[in-house]
């Protein structure tokens, strides 16, 4: 589902926010590192991703776990991703569930 931007200033902007159970292939989302941001870089063909309009080159902004498990620290909440929390987030989405996974659409990124 698309949302329009957020004008919040201390959060980054995400445009693409899905809700989505883990299958059992995982997600169906892959990301890299590129150029200092955390991005799709391949979408399962028919997953729910998919299905939801997340795109490669898509910019991982945030997680959360719609469970309320995890992270361990303050369950639920919002972990915005950096380069340097990188591998501890998707540690903390290959243990979730159902989650929520918020994205900067390659669309958007030419206009900031």
């Amino acid at each position: 589902r698309r949302l329009p931007p957020a004008m919040a200033d201390e959060q980054p902007l995400a445009d693409v926010i899905i809700n989505i159970h883990k299958g059992q292939g995982g997600y169906g989302i892959y990301f890299m590192q590129r150029e200092g941001k955390v991005v799709v870089i391949k979408v399962d063909e028919g997953s729910e991703a998919q299905k939801a309009g997340v795109q490669p080159d898509d910019q991982l902004i945030a997680v959360q776990d719609n469970d309320k498990v995890l992270p361990k620290e303050d369950p639920g909440t919002a972990v915005f991703v950096t380069i340097q929390n990188y591998a501890h987030v998707l540690d903390l989405v290959r243990n979730m569930k159902h989650c929520r996974i918020s994205f900067l659409s390659k669309g958007m990124q030419q206009f900031l």
